[in-house]
């Protein structure tokens, strides 16, 4: 009976423990959130016209009707310009 006991034991603590670490995984998630909620899409990805890297678009510096990864792209292609 003791030998039951203890095996029942062992297998509920390490469902606990496995439960546990799913539930601290899950918090760390990297989704976006909006006002304190997790956002059900994904933020699309552009490209910056200047350099080619895909950024997020909400991140995205405006300038001259395009939208750049960065301010130094921004600068960089109205430098190009002038």
């Amino acid at each position: 009976m003791g030998r039951i006991l203890f095996w029942v034991i062992l297998i509920v603590a390490i469902y606990a423990a496995f439960v546990f670490a799913r539930s601290r995984r899950t918090k760390g998630d990297s989704h976006k959130q909006v006002d304190g909620k997790k956002s059900k899409f994904p933020t699309a990805m552009i490209e910056c016209p200047e350099c080619g890297a895909y950024f997020p678009e909400d991140e995205a510096v405006l300038g001259d009707g395009k939208a750049y990864c960065s301010e130094r792209c921004r600068k960089k292609a109205r430098a190009h310009k002038a």
